[in-house]
């Protein structure tokens, strides 16, 4: 279940402020609520407004404003750079919005022209979301529009650009608000086809139009010519037959100088559907230029009354575009990529590494790749984990190749910076590397079906078996001590003493639940030093989720997040899929009613690692399969518990008390597994014959 992401749209109107808190992972706005203007008022008499309303929804939805990623606000008139130019119905001159809305809300803050914002709520996820550009036009009191290129809004040089309603189509024509002849906002606004709807209705006594307003001309609306066409009424054909083709020539226009993927038509007018855009389409298609199969796609708005909120409150997400492609493409330029950088978008759920699907162009097609800032916090000394990386994976590519298999899906490949390193270091000491993206594949969070399960077991099984060669003596420990089970007790004891947070007193059922399995903690390093136990090339974090799974065949494909590969035992290796995978929750539930260890899903793992092992494992690495399910569990839950004292400071959090959730989670399941130890060492000595 995807956790809330939250932040706010504002859409500050002449008349009405309405403010939404959305929730970035569903796409819904899940409180709302609105006021009214009362302009023209002072901007900070304004923003205290609208601060008021977002700490009451705030309150509503139980959360604290500190929980809200960003607050974006849509406001009528002229915007750039956050500072609004001139709004008329505001009474707004030269007034840095967002510098006094950030000030009052205390949280990052995004301003937009409203048409601007619509636009870009249609780009991302509207009728234009996958198109690499968008142009939106909004018929309302007047006729607005915005312009979005790869995933930017373009604001031109005084910030009105997109102002489709000043577009002059017909030399001479009707006078318009701005002052000049023939705009598109005087044939094909609101205004004006109401206008000219009562015009038309003078004309013609006996049109239905009297009829649908009940023979108060005063009643006329935007609708009344649709409605009265639809009827088969003649004057309600001719007026909106006139205001198609005058939009139509507009829409040609914007075609024929942009060329771009989506024109979309915004506003009440687009809620007449394909009476609308049927015919609009039919004649854009002959005003305007394009190939066969390549034509501008003509579209009705996605978003109504709630565009405003909506396009306010993606606003972070352009800021968030902007900052990753300026890095992301100096980046892209210093490795030995194909062809030109085109885009890159957040992937994947990691905790650790800040990870980029980037996509590069050129005559041959699309390239993809994934591109990872390695976290410097946790890793150290990243040259030898790039090191590590880079030498084990050429060296499976070499088993894989041999064996028949392909190397550029089954394995990672990394890809060289031009300077041939394995990595680029940015302007700002940032830690990158680029590998191939491995196409036609997918992964899982939590067990799906049994099969993706058992597949999981023998990848890794398969993944001990084809290193049982490769001297794991030579491989750097990149984090020292990372699955020393007692070191990690020295941590958690640590971090208690401290208790920087003030948090060791709420959790005092936790503490003493790990305290009481001391001696327990010491099994693994114990039988490793009476020389029981091997040391292998382990991969260290053997979850479900690290490993890529073929699209059609949906068969275990290739094994990921080699962060970690370093001298281990291979029954860590072993455990740490038993706790992530052998459960009935993901690791961060925190209904504990929910999570339980499921034995048949561990039998199923026993099974299909021994088999993908082919023989190689020793009886004393049977022996301790069991042991080490429970001490990846119970180490991985400490881990948690320790960050969690330490005030978050390792693995990502999305909620207050997310790793404690996480800790708890993993502490029911080793008390789970303690329960059923016996049962879990019969089903090795099953396998194991």
């Amino acid at each position: 279940m995807l956790q809330k992401n939250y932040c706010i749209g504002v859409d500050l109107g002449g008349t009405n402020i309405a403010v939404g808190i959305v929730d970035l992972n569903s796409r819904k706005i899940v409180r709302q609520m609105s006021v009214k203007t009362n302009a023209p008022r002072p901007c900070t008499e304004i923003s205290k407004d609208i601060t008021s309303v977002c700490q009451t929804l705030c309150k509503q939805e139980r959360i604290k404003m500190s929980d809200i990623r960003w607050v974006g606000a849509v406001t009528p008139g002229i915007v750039k750079d956050g500072v609004v130019k001139s709004a008329v119905n505001l009474g707004w001159r030269d007034v840095n919005f967002r510098k006094i809305l950030a000030s009052a809300t205390r949280r990052p803050t995004f301003i937009a022209n409203d048409a601007n914002g619509a636009a870009y709520a249609e780009a991302l996820w509207g009728s234009g979301e996958g198109a690499s550009s968008l142009v939106a036009i909004t018929i309302g009191t007047g006729v607005g529009g915005g312009i979005v290129f790869n995933g930017m809004m373009w604001e031109g040089i005084n910030g009105f650009a997109a102002e489709m309603g000043h577009m002059v189509i017909a030399e001479g024509g009707k006078a318009c608000g701005c002052g000049k002849r023939g705009c598109i906002e005087a044939y094909c606004s609101a205004t004006a086809l109401i206008s000219e709807t009562k015009r038309y209705m003078k004309l013609y006594p006996e049109s239905e139009m009297w009829n649908l307003v009940e023979g108060n001309i005063e009643r006329v609306s935007g609708k009344t010519a649709f409605l009265a066409k639809a009827a088969g009424d003649r004057a309600g054909t001719l007026v909106v037959d006139e205001f198609i083709d005058h939009l139509a020539i507009g829409v040609a226009n914007v075609i024929n100088i942009l060329q771009p993927d989506v024109v979309c038509i915004g506003g009440g007018i687009s809620r007449e559907g394909e009476v609308l855009m049927a015919p609009l389409r039919e004649r854009v298609l002959h005003e305007s230029f394009g190939t066969e199969g390549a034509r501008t796609k003509l579209v009705a708005a996605t978003f109504k009354n709630d565009a405003g909120i909506f396009g306010a409150a993606l606003l972070g997400l352009q800021e968030g575009n902007n900052t990753v492609k300026t890095r992301e493409e100096a980046i892209i330029e210093k490795f030995n990529v194909r062809g030109e950088f085109f885009s890159a978008t957040p992937y994947g759920s990691g905790h650790i590494n800040d990870t980029r699907l980037v996509t590069t162009k050129d005559n041959s097609g699309e390239h993809m790749y994934i591109l990872q800032r390695i976290n410097t916090n946790v890793f150290r000394d990243p040259v030898s984990l790039m090191n590590n990386f880079t030498a084990v994976t050429e060296y499976l590519a070499g088993i894989i190749k041999a064996a028949g298999g392909d190397p550029m899906r089954e394995t990672l490949n990394v890809i060289k910076a031009k300077d041939g390193k394995h990595h680029v270091v940015d302007d700002e000491g940032g830690f990158w590397r680029l590998l191939t993206f491995v196409t036609e594949s997918l992964s899982y969070d939590k067990v799906e079906k049994p099969e993706q399960f058992y597949d999981s077991a023998v990848a890794f099984g398969n993944f001990q078996y084809m290193l049982r060669d490769y001297p794991a003596a030579s491989l750097v420990e990149t984090i020292p001590n990372f699955h020393n089970t007692p070191d990690r007790l020295r941590q958690f004891r640590e971090a208690v003493e401290k208790d920087v947070c003030g948090r060791a007193a709420t959790v005092k059922s936790e503490i003493d639940f790990v305290n009481a399995r001391e001696e327990f903690a010491k099994t693994l390093e114990t039988a490793h030093a009476q020389g029981k136990l091997p040391l292998r090339v382990t991969h260290n974090d053997t979850k479900l989720n690290n490993i890529l799974f073929d699209e059609k065949t949906g068969k275990a494909l290739c094994i990921v997040d080699l962060d970690t590969i370093m001298p281990g035992y291979s029954v860590n290796d072993f455990g740490d899929s038993i706790r992530f995978g052998a459960t009935t929750a993901l690791e961060d539930e925190a209904d504990l009613s929910k999570v339980n260890f499921d034995i048949s899903l561990y039998e199923l793992y026993v099974k299909g690692f021994i088999e993908g092992a082919k023989g190689g494992l020793t009886e004393c690495e049977l022996e301790l399969l069991p042991i080490g399910a429970i001490m990846m569990t119970f180490e991985c839950g400490t881990r948690f518990l320790t960050d969690y004292l330490s005030g978050d400071t390792y693995f990502k959090t999305s909620r207050p008390a997310h790793n404690l959730d996480r800790a708890r989670n993993q502490f029911k399941l080793v008390a789970d597994m303690e329960a059923r130890l016996d049962e879990m060492r019969a089903i090795v000595k099953k396998y194991a014959k």
